[in-house]
């Protein structure tokens, strides 16, 4: 695992430099409704601007997979406007920003700081304000960095009982929900290397049970007419077959069995998957199981804390 160091500016009267490990966080911007959040149209904005200062300060988004949540509120603490020409209005925002469980709601850190916009309408200078957050802004680094902090010193906390939930979850072949578990826990976590050891074997389990699943169904149809048709429908089945399969080597022969045995008008233009020497195998089973994790996490039912996020 390749872990790199950054460097999290905080801005105090004095500047100090503390160093920090980058890493993959399972966080996302999200907003919550209620008089005190961001307007809607203005949610994109905010997101594309916190989710530069996580980057700024080493911290980067699981791509939808996020256990936690940083939100932002607001609050109007100040307006007026000048006579012009032109007319312009003056608004002082007050900007919480929260990193809370989005399971559970409870809040991890929480910081407050004042912004000043200016524009020609109330939209205008809050987009103004909005543009005025910085990595310089007193304290936001410290923030950012204490709110990693706390997130991993969570995982290091639960990675036990992840991981057992995980192999239980194996075992009964929910092998998504498995992996989704798994590749929660961020990679500057200690249980880290643990957790991407099993999900190797959740992986492979699971192309296992789909590498049966479609033999089973190629060998039915095969068998029940040995027709055009037939071969036609069991090959593309059988194209299906991860070549790191158990039921690879099988396929492969009854393929061979169709193709010998088929009409011979039947067109032959399905092959099946085959391993390619020039790509890393390893990264191949991690990036689609992180795949596999993402559209897991996209259907699951929405938490208690009804937060929508942002992930783009």
């Amino acid at each position: 695992m390749k872990k790199y160091i950054a460097s999290f500016i905080i801005a105090c009267t004095t500047a100090l430099s503390v160093q920090a490990q980058e890493c993959s966080l399972p966080i996302g911007i999200a907003f919550q409704s209620g008089a005190s959040a961001i307007p809607v149209s203005y949610q994109r904005v905010v997101a594309g601007k916190l989710r530069q200062l996580l980057t700024t300060n080493g911290v980067s988004a699981m791509a939808g997979l996020h256990s936690f949540a940083l939100v932002p509120e607001y609050e109007i603490i100040g307006k007026s406007v000048t006579a012009g020409p032109p007319r312009q209005t003056v608004c002082q925002i007050q900007l919480n920003l929260k990193v809370l469980n989005a399971d559970d709601g409870v809040v991890f850190s929480a910081y407050t700081t004042q912004l000043d916009g200016v524009g020609q309408s109330d939209a205008a200078a809050f987009s103004d304000a909005v543009k005025r957050l910085t990595p310089r802004h007193q304290g936001l680094s410290d923030f950012i960095a204490q709110s990693q902090k706390k997130i991993v010193a969570y995982y290091d906390a639960q990675a036990d009982r992840i991981i057992a939930r995980a192999k239980m979850l194996d075992q009964t072949r929910k092998y998504d929900e498995a992996i989704y578990e798994l590749l929660i826990i961020p990679e500057c976590a200690a249980a880290y290397d643990r957790a991407l050891s099993c999900v190797k074997e959740v992986w492979q389990h699971r192309i296992n049970t789909e590498g049966e699943r479609l033999l089973t169904k190629a060998v039915a149809v095969w068998s029940g007419r040995t027709n055009s048709d037939a071969a036609i429908e069991a090959a593309n089945l059988l194209a299906e077959i991860d070549p790191e399969s158990s039921s690879y080597e099988a396929a492969i022969k009854l393929l061979e069995e169709i193709k010998e045995k088929a009409e011979l008008n039947t067109p032959w233009d399905i092959a099946l998957k085959v391993m390619d020497d020039n790509i890393d195998m390893e990264q191949r089973r991690l990036d689609a199981s992180k795949e596999v994790a993402k559209a897991y996490a996209e259907n699951m039912p929405q938490t208690e804390t009804k937060l929508l996020f942002l992930d783009k």
